[in-house]
């Protein structure tokens, strides 16, 4: 691969992992707009059977029997959305769990790829340096030889006429 391909691969990972993690904030706010949105008409429907039921309470308060017959519907039907709403938070739940997994899956897989665009770049880097870098190593290590020659050449006649004159 070229280092052009690397290093594009490598974005389009890192860019993959945005879109997952994205894409699971964009489903959790949905997922939290429709529980609010049917918490919220329930709150509405409640209040219009309450009224309602005070309504028919207030015209006709000696209709006991008829009273007790609404408030019993009522109370049914309060019950029978409670458990609609308990069911739709549930499968918004499991739906939360399943997307977590695959969000994090997709995260995981993003990362392992960018992982490998990473390595092969290095690589791809490391391959085409190292004859450069041979070369000026070699080049140091020759001067410095060299340097270190010249160096203890010299040595013995430095330290000569150090000796002559302590005589």
């Amino acid at each position: 691969m070229t280092r052009t391909e690397n290093v594009d691969k490598f974005f389009e990972s890192v860019n993959d992992v945005y879109d997952a993690l994205l894409d699971a904030v964009k489903s959790a706010n949905d997922r939290g707009y429709r529980i609010s949105r049917k918490l919220i008409d329930e709150v509405e429907h409640g209040q219009r059977e309450a009224i309602d039921l005070t309504r028919r309470l207030a015209v006709a308060p000696r209709d006991v029997a008829g009273f007790y017959a609404s408030a019993t519907r009522s109370v049914t039907d309060a019950q029978g959305r409670a458990l609609d709403l308990t069911r739709q938070l549930l499968d918004e739940v499991g739906d939360s769990g399943r997307e977590a997994r695959d969000t994090v899956r997709k995260v995981i897989e993003a990362n392992r790829e960018a992982g490998q665009a990473a390595i092969s770049a290095t690589r791809d880097v490391v391959q085409r340096t190292a004859p450069a870098v041979e070369q000026a190593v070699n080049g140091a290590r020759a001067r410095a030889t060299s340097a270190v020659r010249r160096t203890t050449r010299t040595a013995p006649e430095a330290t000569a006429p150090a000796s002559d004159t302590a005589n």
